[in-house]
């Protein structure tokens, strides 16, 4: 006589309504801002054209005002990095981590940054490449793109 088992197994799962309380409020309407810069030269590790976009959040009382932030002051900032930035050696990873870090601790009002910097092919580096890098503060919704 053949026997059957069954195995049953139940995992009871619980989400505290804080948790709950912010993923609801993170699926809500999101303005994202976003600029980008288009065959930028740069010289680092030789000379390279970068694509660079970025897309990024201010806090509801910046959007709440019906003035846009205005992304000239960041995008001179950002020049400003890409001119005097110390080490041509880094991978374009960790001066993309950097460029994100510094743009967040100067505005404290972007609550969410993303930067994308794509590398266009060249003689020392034949194939496009790209570097991602997404940060978003503390009790902050993440970017939706």
């Amino acid at each position: 006589m053949a026997s059957l088992s069954a195995f049953i197994l139940s995992f009871n799962i619980s989400i505290s309504p804080a948790l709950s309380q912010t993923v609801l409020k993170c699926e809500q309407h999101q303005e994202i801002l976003t600029f980008q810069l288009s065959n930028y030269p740069i010289q680092d590790q030789g000379v390279a054209v970068l694509n660079v976009k970025f897309p990024y959040c201010m806090t509801p009382e910046v959007l709440a005002q019906n003035t846009y932030h205005d992304f000239v002051p960041i995008r001179k900032d950002i020049d400003k990095f890409f001119i005097n930035y110390p080490n041509e050696g880094d991978f374009w990873e960790i001066l993309n981590k950097k460029l994100v870090q510094i743009l967040l601790d100067k505005y404290p009002k972007m609550v969410s940054l993303s930067i994308e910097i794509g590398v266009t092919p060249n003689v020392q580096e034949p194939l496009y490449c790209s570097t991602i890098v997404q940060s978003t503060r503390p009790q902050n919704c993440l970017l939706n793109l």
